[in-house]
């Protein structure tokens, strides 16, 4: 029961590691763009 709590732990962390770093990047990348477009 232990090895199940633990495994199943792990892939939701990463999996929700992962989401959050997707959206960090996308952020990221639309302040740039925005930034971009006011130079101009």
């Amino acid at each position: 029961m232990f090895l199940l709590g633990l495994t199943l732990g792990l892939v939701l962390g990463a999996n929700i590691s992962l989401f959050l770093y997707a959206i960090l990047l996308t952020g990221k990348e639309s302040d740039e763009a925005l930034e971009r477009r006011n130079l101009k």
